[in-house]
């Protein structure tokens, strides 16, 4: 399989593709070549940059459908497969669309692997969407906790409160409430917060500290391609039954 980009009107393999300067990015759902909450992506993307930049893509929904669409296609990607694809506008005003490799399921669903979370101390994201920047600090952090045997890295300030980041929030389950210390406008936060409330479950949105999460009966985090359950955190055991029930209610 051969995975394409659109790099502002020419398509090329990603193998041949570089970005040089820096970017803000959203990673994009697509299933059956359909690209799902594209015009909040959009929309995130242009806040983003403009903060950022002092410009945005003049690129709308309609245009970036046909992109994605046209670059599944020339990809051979499965109907049948989730696939993440990546869209960033650079510093200089390039805008770019990459497929990336597709997931081995249909949908957004709960991953079978679980993880173990090992705490680390990090400042808060200056940003809604991801960036160059973010992108490289979010790979230190986990390749940190990877050396001591986690998984990846439970983000804490130096007040030891959970940093919930908008590409990654987090949530705590407890006695049926849903907990999360953060609420954003992102994708990867809304498609969680719609199907908590399509089961008829309270979200709660309230500072957590590391103390509290080894109170939770379930912790799990969610990305724009689905949720991940935690297995633990430190010695602390957790469940995953409330957690299956929110990413079977998910509706992209």
């Amino acid at each position: 399989m051969k995975l394409m980009v659109w790099n502002d009107g020419k398509v090329v393999e990603a193998n041949d593709f570089c970005l040089a300067n820096p970017y803000v990015l959203q990673r994009i759902h697509t299933l059956d070549n359909r690209a799902y909450n594209l015009s909040r992506h959009l929309m995130l993307l242009r806040d983003s940059t403009i903060e950022l930049f002092g410009f945005a893509s003049l690129c709308g929904v309609a245009d970036a459908e046909r992109i994605i669409t046209k670059l599944l296609e020339l990809s051979h990607v499965s109907h049948k497969l989730s696939t993440p694809v990546a869209m960033r506008l650079d510093a200089q005003g390039h805008l770019s669309f990459e497929v990336e490799s597709p997931i081995l399921y249909e949908g957004y669903s709960l991953r079978a692997k679980r993880l173990t979370l090992a705490t680390l101390t990090m400042p808060a994201p200056e940003y809604i969407s991801q960036t160059s920047v973010s992108v490289a600090v979010d790979a230190m952090a986990d390749s940190r906790v990877f050396r001591d045997g986690g998984d990846a890295a439970l983000w804490v300030d130096v007040d030891g409160n959970v940093v919930s980041r908008p590409w990654l929030p987090i949530f705590g389950v407890y006695h049926g409430r849903i907990y999360t210390p953060t609420e954003y406008d992102t994708v990867e936060y809304v498609v969680v917060r719609d199907a908590i409330r399509r089961m008829g479950a309270k979200l709660v949105h309230h500072p957590l500290t590391v103390a509290a999460l080894k109170r939770m009966d379930e912790l799990f985090v969610a990305d724009v391609m689905g949720i991940t359950s935690v297995a633990s955190i430190e010695e602390h055991r957790l469940l995953s039954v409330i957690t299956q029930r929110i990413a079977d209610s998910v509706r992209l």
